[in-house]
């Protein structure tokens, strides 16, 4: 227990009381007030606050996060699974509606194989970080996946097999309420085996339960080109060549959304004497003189101070923030530190030139920090439908009313569900007309690794119309994007430069994306619906060429960049971690989240990125 000017300070630094006895305002941290913990995490989102909480169980813990609540943050909009597709912080826009208080306003360079246009990239700055703001998708990569990450890292650890028991321990599955789903020719179709509730945590997945008209029609016509209903579902490590409806991380209970924060946290903040630093940034990590990761100079509003650790310093600030944040620790001042004050050498990590440019002296020469920047992109075809849709019946006053209380009152009805349907698949032979170099790089890939997503977009139109969109993301990435710094400070914006479409072979495989969802719009199903003529692009775009250039025009992120600290063994020259996500040169400094990854897991990251801090975590309390 601490006392500071007639203030009660329960739990600042230490662990003082059982969590049953502890008052919930005891759990953050005082602005101003210098403290120690035996781990500090750099970042409260999916992955941070997972291992933070994680560790919390034996060991005294604080969290540093820039941000505070979403739910006072941003209400509704990230609460609320429907308004997670409509919120203004997930547009590309370079001038997009900012929504200061709970995303970084990120944005890129010019991108020369995108219309040398600039992209804003939404990432979560708030308690439960991108957990907070996503569109909830939640499903496992496939094994082969696992497998070259295994192979890369060197640490068979990292193998299907090895990772499914983390995968389980993060998460409590429900089984779908075909009851609220109300859509027979829609039933989830999944193999429990791939849960244990009994060994499960405390993160929320389910199915919606509601099923949008139209994403049904077209998720039959993805049947239809040949992407049949997964029998085991998309979290057994088998996810090419089918489609299905996938889960997605909403508390059926409500209908809300289930975040690191409402999860991780929350539980944490009930059982342990975590200690958490809202609307506080992480400025440096601070190094003893061997090199060792000893605290992190922090600021809360401009009110500057440290947080040490005794055991270990845990970056999870996200695939830009983690890897500036290495870069930007600062440069040694030369001079003694202030009596009664322990000596830190405040140092970056990264490449040579880049820190010695900006005046930061070097504590571990890494030229892949902030490198290998993985960003999977996608494009849109589409067509006016007449089927009935989420923003239709929401926009509608005669049916808007009605589904606001269905949600409210059962938890069901458009407001409950963001959407949930999945599909991915290798570009059928019939359409490989790759060069052979891009033939080559394809087959370097495991064979389950799909080359495409197919996501289902559905949004109005004038006068109400429904608007059908098939979007086609790219999971075989060639092109490379990186990430770098502008000065020594983390309160200047990285320097982000996507690298979309600067490797050819990406635009290949695009543009055979792009006819296969046009041969998607002319099956039965879809043309049972569509209205009128294609919309976009239209019939004036025909030949390779032409589509080429509509998609370098209409690119669209899905946020789900990945891999600017990689994992790689120690004789990899661009390695940034090992495969205990401890950064290479220095001591008590690890990386857990979607950077460390060796590069984006095909689909949707969230399972990945939840089974990677379990696994870390458990590495950590075992002490390896």
């Amino acid at each position: 227990m601490f006392h500071s000017a007639g203030i009660l300070l329960l739990g600042v630094g230490a662990a003082v009381v059982s969590a049953s006895q502890r008052l919930r305002s005891s759990a953050f941290g005082v602005p101003g007030i210098d403290a120690s913990f035996d781990y500090v995490v750099v970042g409260g989102g999916t992955a941070g606050l997972t291992i933070a909480a994680r560790l919390a169980e034996t060991a005294s813990v604080a969290v540093i996060e820039a941000g505070g609540f979403y739910q006072m943050d941003n209400g509704n909009l990230s609460v609320v699974p429907r308004n997670s597709l409509v919120q203004g912080v997930i547009s590309n826009a370079e001038a997009f509606p900012p929504q200061p208080l709970v995303d970084w306003g990120l944005v890129s360079e010019p991108q020369p194989g995108a219309g040398n246009l600039r992209y804003h990239y939404a990432q979560g700055k708030t308690l439960g970080g991108s957990s907070a703001l996503n569109t909830m998708g939640f499903h496992r990569g496939p094994k082969g996946a696992y497998e070259r990450w295994a192979e890369l890292v060197g640490d068979q650890s990292f193998t299907w097999d090895n990772l499914l028991p983390f995968f389980k321990k993060s998460c409590n599955l429900t089984p779908p309420d075909l009851e609220k789903r109300q859509a027979a020719n829609a039933t989830p179709v999944y193999d429990p085996r791939a849960f244990d509730n009994a060994l499960g945590g405390p993160l929320q997945v389910s199915w919606a339960n509601w099923v949008d008209p139209t994403v049904i029609w077209i998720a039959k016509a993805l049947e239809q080109i040949g992407l049949p209903i997964s029998p085991t579902g998309f979290n057994s490590g088998i996810i090419t060549g089918y489609s299905g409806w996938g889960t997605s991380t909403i508390d059926p209970t409500h209908a809300t959304r289930s975040s690191s924060q409402t999860s991780f946290l929350e539980k944490a903040l009930d059982e342990t004497e975590i200690i958490v630093y809202p609307n506080t940034q992480g400025m440096k990590v601070l190094f003893d003189s061997s090199k060792k990761a000893t605290g992190v100079s922090v600021s809360t509003a401009g009110l500057e101070y440290t947080i040490s650790a005794t055991k270990e310093v845990i970056v999870s600030a996200g695939v830009f923030h983690s890897p500036q944040l290495l870069m930007v620790s600062g440069k040694s001042s030369g001079l003694d530190p202030p009596e009664g004050r322990i000596a830190h050498f405040e140092l970056g990590i990264g490449p040579q030139d880049t820190l010695q440019s900006n005046g930061i002296t070097v504590v571990s020469d890494l030229p892949g920090v902030g490198q290998n920047l993985w960003d999977p992109i996608f494009m849109l075809v589409t067509n006016q439908v007449n089927t009935p849709s989420g923003p239709s019946i929401l926009m509608d006053p005669a049916t808007s009313g009605p589904a606001l209380a269905d949600y409210l009152d059962n938890a069901s009805g458009p407001y409950s569900s963001a959407g949930g349907h999945f599909s991915f698949e290798k570009i059928p032979d019939s359409m490989r007309n790759f060069t052979s170099s891009t033939a080559s790089a394809l087959a370097e890939f495991p064979a389950d690794w799909p080359e495409i997503e197919y996501d289902i977009a559905p949004f109005p139109g004038p006068d109400n119309a429904v608007i059908g969109g098939i979007g086609a993301t790219l999971t075989t990435l060639f092109s490379r994007g990186s990430v770098s710094i502008a000065s020594s400070s983390m309160a200047t914006q990285p320097l982000i430069d996507l690298g979309w479409l600067s490797n050819p072979a990406d635009v290949e495989i695009l543009v055979a994306a792009f006819k296969r969802c046009r041969q998607l719009w002319n099956t039965d199903a879809a043309n049972s619906i569509k209205v009128g003529p294609e919309l976009v692009p239209g019939a004036t775009v025909q030949t390779d060429e032409e589509i080429a250039t509509y998609i370098r025009s209409n690119l669209y992120q899905i946020f789900h960049a990945s891999a600017t600290c990689a994992m790689g063994k120690s004789s990899d020259p661009m390695a940034v971690l090992d495969s205990g996500a401890r950064v290479y040169g220095v001591q008590g400094l690890r990386v857990v989240d979607a950077s460390s990854f060796p590069f984006a897991i095909p689909g949707h990251p969230q399972a990945s990125v939840y089974m990677l801090a379990e696994k870390i975590a458990d590495a950590i309390k075992k002490g390896n």
